[in-house]
């Protein structure tokens, strides 16, 4: 039985695939699978690596709901999920001390959030992001996305390009939502969780990734456009939690950070802030506007999404569950599904507040190899914590 399921989306591949494939192959006790939502272009995938393809350009959160239902229905699911963006590298370090590092923790623990390395010549990608609400918005507006996960801890959750959750957590959650495609989906998730009594606990900083990040966006002035309508879907599915004025808190933001970039002579990054400005009015103006559908990326719209990536909400076979209470699960999609309503009755009990203590959930020294690696997790502020938390 495999204690982890790596899964790895990709489309097209990246300059990293193969020997982050090959790395998590090596891993023991990890299952991984591949899932390629375009054409896979590259060497053939290691041995032992599962391949889904042909579904489409199904974005990041429906492949790995993909990769997770043929898990389950084959009998096969792990007790950790683990995901992964293809432009990821896991030192080797890491690698060898993954299975330990997440079995250490105990059930009450639901995820696992990693630092990220810097890159050399480079600063480290951001690892942690604070869940939107007009007071944190409007705060990272004025001093930033560091200052404001210092301000709120338990807001704090790890960005969609590598964390590991449980699969139990994950599977009573329902998922990802397929209604986002690129953006947001990771950030619908953690809320979900946040409102479900879920803990988050993060990995010392002897135990990061890399990750560089746009190597599968760059620049695409459409993609930026995306990250706008993807917000304005987040701010419809969760209205009860943030309020009507969280959009317009964010469309000051992200004008604020036009008018920045502007006068500090960064023209690149005010027209990307401009054009997700674009993306969220249109999105907040006609909620079934897709404009990645019509496009080069030629993405599968929302209802066939939603009709072959959605994963029922359910419980996994006992030798694959843990042996801890569960706290109720948001299911996504649902009525009243804003504020996480839970359509399993699962036991519960008061859960400890969201995102675990530092002295409690990272990895112990005397369990950690001898040795340790300088890694820098602070990174620079998001542009304006606009939520494009993957950075792809």
């Amino acid at each position: 039985m495999h204690s982890l399921l790596a899964v790895v989306v990709s489309h097209g591949g990246s300059t990293h695939l193969h020997h982050l494939l090959s790395g998590l192959a090596a891993i023991r006790g990890c299952q991984v699978t591949l899932v390629e939502n375009g054409p896979l272009a590259g060497p053939p995938v290691p041995a032992g690596v599962r391949v889904i393809e042909g579904q489409g350009n199904v974005g990041y959160g429906t492949a790995v709901n993909l990769a997770v239902r043929e898990a389950v229905e084959s009998g096969t699911p792990a007790h950790w999920l683990l995901v992964v963006n293809s432009d990821v590298t896991i030192p080797d370090d890491t690698a060898e001390v993954l299975p330990k590092l997440l079995s250490w923790y105990p059930p009450s623990i639901d995820v696992v959030g990693f630092p990220f390395l810097a890159t050399p010549g480079g600063v480290a990608a951001r690892s942690q992001a604070v869940l939107p609400t007009p007071r944190t918005s409007a705060f990272i507006a004025l001093r930033g996305e560091t200052a404001a996960l210092a301000r709120w801890p338990r807001l704090r959750y790890p960005v969609g390009a590598f964390f590991a959750v449980r699969m139990e957590t994950f599977v009573r959650l329902g998922g990802f939502d397929p209604a986002f495609w690129m953006y947001y989906e990771e950030t619908d998730l953690f809320a979900r969780l946040h409102a479900a009594g879920g803990r988050i606990a993060w990995a010392d900083e002897e135990w990061p990734v890399v990750h560089v990040g746009g190597e599968t966006v760059g620049r695409s002035g459409l993609l930026h456009a995306e990250l706008g309508r993807a917000a304005a879907l987040y701010a419809r599915r969760h209205r009860l939690n943030v309020g009507w004025s969280w959009p317009a808190v964010h469309a000051g933001q992200l004008g604020l950070l036009t008018v920045r970039k502007l006068a500090t002579g960064r023209p690149h990054d005010a027209l990307r802030a401009a054009r997700i400005l674009a993306g969220l009015a249109g999105g907040l103006a006609r909620p079934a506007w897709e404009p990645a559908v019509r496009s080069r990326w030629r993405a599968v719209a929302a209802p066939a999404r939603e009709g072959i990536g959605r994963l029922p909400a359910r419980s996994l076979p006992v030798a694959f569950a843990s042996t801890g209470p569960r706290a109720e699960a948001g299911r996504p999609g649902a009525a009243g599904a804003e504020t996480a309503a839970s359509r399993v009755a699962v036991p519960a009990r008061p859960q400890p507040p969201f995102g675990a203590a530092r002295s409690e959930a990272a990895w112990p020294a005397e369990a950690a190899r001898s040795g340790s690696r300088a890694a820098s997790t602070a990174g620079p502020d998001s542009p304006a914590g606009i939520g494009d938390t993957r950075s792809r």
